[in-house]
C-alpha cells in the first residue's frame, strides 16, 4: 500500500515535470461578448444593429460593470518521450502588460507523449470599466474590439500558468508562472 502511494506520487512529479517542459502557445481567441452582445467580427460602433447599440448604450452607461468575455485557447505540446499532466492551472491575464485578473482550470489536462498536443480552454472575464477607468470609453472600446478582431494576434493580451499536481490529496504548485507565447 505504501509502495504504491509512492509510485504514483512519483508518476504524478515526472507527469508535471514533463508538463513543465512542453511547449505552450496562445492558440487562439474566441466566443468574445459584451452586454448580452456577440463581440465576434465587430470592428466598431457602425458593425452594431439598433437592438445591440442600445443594449451596448445602455452598459456603458451608469456604475454597472461592463464585463467583456472571451476563451483563450492554450494548446501544449509534449515533446517528451512519457505523458505530461497536471491537476490543475491558475493563470494570470494582463492587458496591455499590467496583470489584471486571475483565475484557475480546475480540469485535469492531459497530454500525449512524443509530439502530442492538447488544448486547455480558459474562460476569461474582465471588468473593463475598472480596467480602464482612468482612461474613458474609447479606450475601453478599442480594447473590446481590437481584442475581438485581432484574437490571438492582439499584442494587448498575454497569460500566464501555474499547474499543480495532486500527491495524496494535497495540490502541490509549480514553482512560478510559465508565459504563453503566440508561438511554439
Amino acid at each position: 500500500m505504501v509502495l504504491a502511494g509512492i509510485f504514483t506520487a512519483c508518476q504524478s512529479i515526472r507527469q508535471m515535470r514533463n508538463f513543465t517542459q512542453c511547449a505552450f502557445r496562445l492558440q487562439g481567441l474566441s466566443k468574445f461578448t459584451a452586454a448580452g452582445i456577440d463581440f465576434s467580427e465587430k470592428r466598431g460602433l457602425t458593425d452594431f444593429n439598433f437592438t445591440d447599440a442600445a443594449k451596448l448604450t445602455s452598459a456603458l452607461g451608469g456604475n454597472n460593470p461592463f464585463v467583456f468575455s472571451f476563451l483563450a485557447n492554450v494548446e501544449v505540446k509534449n515533446p517528451n518521450s512519457e505523458p505530461a499532466a497536471v491537476t490543475r492551472l491558475d493563470w494570470i491575464l494582463a492587458v496591455d502588460g499590467k496583470d489584471v485578473i486571475d483565475g484557475a482550470v480546475n480540469t485535469p489536462v492531459q497530454v500525449a507523449p512524443d509530439g502530442g498536443l492538447a488544448t486547455m480552454p480558459v474562460a476569461v472575464h474582465l471588468d473593463l470599466k475598472k480596467i480602464f477607468a482612468n482612461e474613458g470609453r474609447d479606450a475601453l472600446l478599442g480594447f473590446a474590439f481590437d481584442t475581438a478582431t485581432k484574437g490571438n494576434n492582439s499584442t494587448r493580451v498575454a497569460l500566464k500558468v501555474k499547474p499543480y499536481i495532486n500527491i495524496a490529496g494535497f495540490a502541490i504548485p509549480y514553482p512560478g508562472y510559465i508565459t504563453i507565447k503566440k508561438d511554439f
